[in-house]
């Protein structure tokens, strides 16, 4: 969205362009969208022209260039656009406040001889406690669930043990335990032993576009933290944000602010956000939603003008010592709104780098070159381009029209007629230099009639 700009001709086409990472693609494909109203989006088609080092990138980009065609321009249209991904992305989760406890640590703790004894945080509130049994083999569970919702596994193996891959969810965060225990069949008895100390691993990969681990704890008083993981290069792209509703209410609610932290070592970055709840009950649902925010951006039309490039750009003797220079200009769609133009213009087989420029804010032709600003038997190229030129209006620059060719005549033939001086056309006349590499004419333009 950062990256997004969009021109209009102000008479029937808009052009947009875009920057996207390339890494991002991999994951996922983003398209550009017009809101034409709340309920109704077009799809823009867009065409990707490769580029490298681009401003919004450090690294490397693709270029979009989208055309969308439309004859509603005025002073007061607003365009509303939006990016889309190419699939539904999101996660959900049913949340039930008490089961899904951490609880806040003790506080006030004192011990008198073989007597221990503390109060729960958060006072009378916190009265709401969750306790973990466990006499399992093996258990393992996501990393932000307690140990009373994991699963159990029988350990045939004394040294290993396989999952099935059905029973992980893709690209989750796991933590597994171990312990041992008598076996009752060898005639043994007694305590099992203390657990294993708890590791963890990701399982496969699934979608790696979809936000993963989702996770929601109560802290049994007043306060339901949410968090999530996206990977990095898709952030570049989607911005991820937490709904929540409490059935049967319908109206979701956006969590914010939306905490990010980073992952030493993990490809992905870690998503948090916290829920006030004002009155919790054993009842208390949450409906939790994680999915992509949108974002539009609002561009005014008479502001984004970026008029088509001239054409039918000429530079004709008009007589010996002088050159009419002579262009089409593209009408908007208010023949009112005026242009002004920039020309460059060089020596045939000299760098750009050496080319004169000279502003024009006539906005119809010609323009008189004299022989101050022109050398004798010389062969010219030259190019120009528009750009609005009227209050209430703004835009780019229009792209350089096709060059255009002309070749002076020789100093002898020119002193021969340098006693003819033609009357009644805007002439352009010796440039100053105004700043660093511009060049305008030293008194704007003249009308010798």
């Amino acid at each position: 969205m950062q990256s997004l700009r969009c021109y209009n001709d102000y008479t029937s086409q808009t052009t947009c362009t875009w920057q996207e990472r390339t890494e991002a693609r991999r994951f996922l494909n983003m398209t550009l969208h017009h809101e034409e109203n709340i309920d109704k989006s077009t799809q823009i088609p867009c065409e990707s022209q490769g580029a490298e080092g681009l401003p919004f990138c450090q690294d490397s980009c693709v270029f979009w260039s989208c055309h969308r065609n439309s004859t509603n321009f005025a002073v007061g249209v607003h365009d509303r656009y939006t990016f889309k991904p190419d699939r539904l992305l999101q996660a959900e989760l049913n949340v039930s406040l008490f089961q899904n406890v951490q609880t806040l640590p003790p506080q006030k703790h004192w011990i008198n001889v073989t007597e221990a004894a503390w109060e729960a945080a958060g006072g009378r509130k916190g009265r709401h406690w969750l306790h973990n049994a466990l006499e399992l083999d093996m258990t393992y569970k996501w990393e932000c669930e307690s140990w009373k919702k994991s699963s159990s596994v029988s350990v045939a193996s004394a040294s290993h043990c396989l999952l099935r891959r059905d029973a992980l969810v893709p690209g989750s965060t796991y933590v597994a335990r171990v312990r041992s225990k008598p076996s009752q069949g060898a005639g043994w008895s007694g305590q099992s032993s203390e657990w294993s100390t708890a590791v963890s691993w990701r399982s496969h990969e699934g979608d790696e576009a979809q936000p993963k681990n989702l996770c929601c704890l109560f802290n049994g008083v007043d306060r339901l933290t949410c968090s999530w993981e996206v990977r990095r290069e898709v952030t570049s792209s989607v911005l991820f944000t937490l709904f929540y509703r409490t059935p049967p209410a319908s109206e979701e609610t956006e969590c914010s602010p939306v905490h990010e932290e980073e992952l030493p070592g993990s490809p992905y970055l870690f998503h948090s956000c916290e829920i006030n709840v004002t009155n919790p009950s054993r009842l208390s649902q949450y409906l939790i939603t994680v999915r992509p925010k949108k974002e539009e951006k609002l561009i005014k039309a008479s502001k984004n003008i970026k008029p088509l490039a001239p054409v039918n750009v000429t530079m004709t003797k008009r007589k010996e010592q002088e050159y009419e220079l002579r262009w089409t200009k593209q009408i908007l769609s208010y023949a009112y709104i005026g242009q002004r133009y920039e020309f460059l213009y060089w020596k045939t087989g000299d760098s750009l780098e050496n080319a004169q420029s000279v502003n024009i804010s006539n906005d119809k032709p010609p323009l008189i070159f004299t022989l101050q600003m022109l050398e004798p038997s010389t062969h010219y190229r030259g190019k120009i381009r528009a750009r609005v030129h009227m209050d209430g209006y703004q835009g780019p620059w229009s792209e350089w029209s096709e060059e255009c060719t002309w070749e002076t005549e020789s100093e002898s033939s020119t002193w021969n007629s340098a006693a003819e001086q033609p009357a009644g056309l805007w002439q352009a006349e010796p440039f100053r230099e105004d700043g660093p590499g511009q060049l305008h004419p030293s008194a704007g333009w003249t009308n010798e009639s």
